[in-house]
């Protein structure tokens, strides 16, 4: 993954430079940043630790852009996009088999949080001004300024 995108920023003519850093995003120091990006990251790891790392690696007026699956309050609509994706899969040649596998695979490790637990969290950790700008089924985007 790191050589591909190492490909796409070659291809890429900017005058920013761009430090590529294969590492644990907790062991990265966060210092004087305009602006921090987090996809798909917090249903991984304790996120706690690391939004205070970064609201305190943020300069005042700095930004964080957290991508997230999401979970629903209401768990028949939660299980919607759910089976609609298995259908996908279903439609795209994937047997059962494969389709229960990754269930298990992801089953405990990728937690998904709902938009509301995420908002505490980021009030939590400092953020003034917290809101949900894109949502597309359980999939989505906050911003967060500090």
């Amino acid at each position: 993954m790191v050589e591909r995108f190492l490909r796409h920023i070659d291809a890429f003519r900017a005058a920013t430079p761009v430090d590529v850093i294969e590492t644990d995003i907790r062991d990265i120091p966060i210092e004087n940043a305009s602006l921090m990006v987090l996809n798909f990251t917090l249903q991984f790891l304790a996120p706690e630790a690391l939004l205070s790392k970064i609201w305190q690696g943020l300069k005042p007026g700095g930004a964080l852009v957290l991508s997230e699956k999401f979970s629903f309050e209401d768990a028949d609509v939660g299980e919607l996009p759910f089976n609609m994706h298995h259908d996908f899969k279903r439609a795209n040649g994937y047997s059962e088999l494969e389709i229960s596998q990754k269930c298990s695979m992801l089953e405990n490790v990728m937690l998904a949080d709902s938009i509301e637990t995420h908002k505490a969290r980021l009030k939590q950790a400092g953020f003034s001004h917290t809101e949900l700008w894109f949502q597309c089924f359980n999939f989505g985007s906050l911003v967060a300024l500090k």
